[in-house]
């Protein structure tokens, strides 16, 4: 009888580590938990990176696209102005000199050493803002660039003035595009040489209008300054 109670108490003895064993085994290790941990992270930062640079191409294209459609907008409506655009064969004024609006004039300027030319000239092109007494004469229309609120921002503005009538109130300049860098224009004549300037009461040009007006407008770029956006397009001017 004695040995049977100390056989059983020897199984019992033996029998609890091994059941305090298997329940430790189920657990993780640190190590484990920091390897998981580890894999986790790496899954994390590369969905993190797959997402982040999704939503930044589609910022990004977001952006150029509005862009593009800045530079179609101001683009269309400058050249309907150029291709509209005429000199006014009028006699010279009591002092031997012609009259102010036969004059077809572009300006080289610069603002802070950044391209900024400016263009006035007449044009047949219907107002924008007028009255019908207004609309039956040609419009003076001029393109002039200030200071962007932004550093190394320029604007451009575009104003129109009715030819034939005297009493007419000051118009200021529309906003025809902003976020620019650099507005160019460049004038070709019938020879096919480039001008930075043209000024149609010189003697070079004989009350002519170029041939060919080329248009390019830099845009900044946010992301990379050293490379701005750079939009071109020409237009045929009417035969003088």
């Amino acid at each position: 009888m004695g040995r049977l109670d100390l056989a059983a108490s020897s199984r019992k003895t033996i029998g609890l580590p091994m059941k305090m064993y298997r329940l430790a085994d189920k657990g993780f290790t640190l190590l484990e938990v920091l390897l998981a941990f580890f894999i986790f992270s790496i899954l994390f930062v590369t969905i993190y990176a797959s997402y982040s640079g999704t939503f930044r191409t589609i910022n990004l294209t977001e952006k150029r696209m509005e862009l593009y459609r800045k530079a179609a907008i101001s683009l269309e409506k400058i050249s309907e102005d150029l291709q509209s655009s005429y000199i006014s064969i009028q006699p010279p004024n009591s002092f031997g000199q012609p009259a102010g609006y036969t004059q077809f004039l572009g300006e080289d300027n610069n603002i802070n050493s950044q391209e900024a030319d400016t263009l006035n000239f007449y044009s047949r092109v219907q107002p924008l803002f007028s009255n019908e007494a207004e609309a039956v004469s040609g419009q003076l229309i001029s393109y002039t660039v200030i200071q962007g609120s932004e550093e190394n921002e320029l604007v451009l503005l575009r104003s129109e003035k009715p030819e034939f009538l005297t009493e007419v109130e000051e118009r200021g300049g529309l906003v025809l595009c902003d976020g620019l860098q650099a507005i160019n224009f460049i004038y070709y004549d019938d020879d096919g040489n480039a001008h930075e300037q043209w000024d149609s009461d010189s003697e070079e040009f004989n009350g002519n209008l170029p041939r060919i007006v080329s248009i390019m407008l830099e845009f900044l770029n946010s992301e990379n300054p050293e490379a701005p956006f750079k939009i071109m397009t020409s237009v045929a001017m009417p035969v003088n």
